[in-house]
């Protein structure tokens, strides 16, 4: 037999946490759903070990400048990227920057 969408024996769905307001706050939860994800894609793909090292420093870089720049401190030069050092782009990645960057689907 198949379970009903509507079968009231389970628990209550969960409800959602109200929004914070705190921008530090958000950046803190937005780099940890970030972070889950590439965890996820590392775990599921069996993804190279130095790979996700490398994408969670430039995260971590990410972080530090982002939370800095919120607090009004000055920035640390060494977070920076050399630019000998940029990395190749995926296609996907490139197609979510010209989404970010121009508010598209918002």
């Amino acid at each position: 037999m198949t379970p009903s969408a509507t079968n009231w024996a389970g628990p209550p769905p969960p409800t959602m946490p109200a929004p914070a307001s705190n921008p530090e706050t958000l950046v803190r939860e937005a780099l940890d759903e970030i972070a889950l994800v590439i965890g996820g894609a590392a775990a599921i793909h069996h993804l190279d070990d130095d790979l996700i090292w490398s994408v969670m420093k430039r995260l971590d870089r990410i972080r530090v400048r982002l939370l800095r720049d919120l607090k009004g401190l000055t920035p640390r030069d060494e977070f920076e990227l050399n630019p000998a050092w940029l990395p190749r782009i995926h296609a996907a990645v490139d197609d979510f920057l010209d989404r970010n960057r121009t508010g598209i689907g918002e």
